[in-house]
């Protein structure tokens, strides 16, 4: 009975220097009440709601890629359309040197 009542002795020793060691964070029995609510949040969701979850982050991801190539298509058209080569060398201000209106009046039918 003594060699039980030693060992008993040794555990609440053991336990009384780890929660002193603990002690500024809350103690063991914070742990061990931190460790219950842990437990007790995961079990209120499923894998399978994780699961959604990770799919929809997924398909997320996926428009944003898409919607990051598009817009980087739009910039690299943009470059391009504001590229010197595109430029009207006769000094006429405008991105685009084919929507210029023609002053030239269109030709009168022929009647035969």
């Amino acid at each position: 009975m003594d060699d039980v009542k030693n060992q008993m002795e040794g555990v609440t020793r053991t336990y009384t220097e780890l929660d002193n060691k603990m002690a500024d964070k809350g103690g063991v029995q914070n742990l061990f009440g931190m460790n219950r609510k842990i437990r007790e949040a995961l079990e209120s969701i499923t894998l399978g709601e994780l699961d959604s979850l990770l799919a929809e982050i997924h398909r997320a991801k996926e428009g944003l890629t898409r919607l990051q190539e598009d817009i980087v298509e739009i910039r690299v058209l943009k470059e391009v359309l504001n590229s010197p080569l595109l430029k009207p060398a006769n000094g006429v201000s405008g991105t685009n040197p084919y929507s210029q209106i023609s002053n030239r009046t269109p030709a009168a039918p022929q009647n035969g």
